[in-house]
């Protein structure tokens, strides 16, 4: 059962990197992005687009790759969010909806039917302290937890990281400073594109890659987000360990527990603290 957790938790390393492309949106521009697993699915694509047909090796086709989620996360921000600036949330969301589908229906077309497997997928078992472990979800999660420490650096001793933390906080004062907020939401979504490229490699690693993979990101980082809270860094990273800790239990005890536990674990979370263990609770006077 131990081995279990262990597993669990490790792959909920990589749960929360994709938890994590939805938070430092939201964070900047409080926009809900619904098609963040059909672009983490086709930039997947991508690398198999990179790697197979073309045959750029890893340490160029993963930087391309990952170049490619920039410029598809702007190209979201700018030709379909921003469109919708001053409308309803829910308009934005269905917005985002829409754009998700799209993604999915372009990796139906070019790669119909094609389920990858990233090649340079670690095998065999490592040990550590007695307890074995898959290398992919090890290495998986040691790099999203790199991640993770990298940004929160870059939001605490950077100008332009600095800048983001205004935006997140109110956009009118951010503006008052003379910053440009526009910019940084357009920075807030390619960083969290390029996030989704590291997110396809890690669910490369651990998973197969196929086109499915879109509607099971999305739901995998959207009950993260709810646990963590929608707009924690922090939150994001413990809410993706949580998931995957509860996840692999539910699989040890009944193998359809799996997709069943995490919903449960939310709701409950959601019922006990509404704006997640992270998030901030927000009071509005009427």
């Amino acid at each position: 059962m131990l081995n279990v957790l262990v597993e669990g938790v490790l792959l909920g390393g990589v749960y929360g990197l994709i938890a994590l492309g939805f938070v430092i949106v939201f964070k900047s521009s409080h926009v809900l992005n619904m098609a963040y697993g059909w672009i983490i699915c086709l930039i997947s694509y991508v690398l198999f687009q990179l790697m197979e047909p073309w045959g750029l090796i890893a340490y160029v086709a993963v930087p391309v790759m990952m170049l490619s989620g920039a410029v598809l996360g702007v190209l979201v921000e700018r030709f379909a969010v921003r469109q919708l600036v001053g409308q309803s949330v829910l308009a934005i969301l269905m917005m985002t909806l829409a754009v998700g589908f799209v993604l999915h229906g372009l990796i139906v077309l070019f790669w119909p039917g094609k389920i990858w497997t990233i090649p340079f997928k670690p095998v065999g078992l490592w040990s550590i302290a007695g307890i074995k472990v898959m290398p992919d979800a090890a290495i998986a999660f040691l790099v999203a937890t790199g991640v993770f420490l990298l940004l929160v650096l870059f939001f605490r001793f950077t100008t332009v990281g600095l800048s983001m933390r205004v935006v997140a906080a109110d956009h009118e004062v951010a503006q008052s400073l003379g910053i440009r907020v526009n910019r940084i939401f357009s920075l807030s979504w390619a960083i969290s594109g390029a996030f989704g490229a590291i997110c396809g490699v890690l669910a490369g690693m651990v998973f197969t890659v196929t086109v499915e993979n879109g509607d099971i990101l999305l739901g995998k980082g959207m009950t993260i987000l709810l646990v963590g809270g929608l707009n924690s860094i922090p939150g994001a990273y413990v809410g993706g360990l949580l998931i995957g800790g509860v996840e692999s239990l539910g699989a040890y005890w009944l193998t359809g527990l799996k997709e069943v536990v995490p919903w449960v674990f939310m709701l409950i979370v959601l019922l006990l603290r509404p704006q997640g263990l992270f998030g901030q609770k927000r009071i509005e006077r009427i």
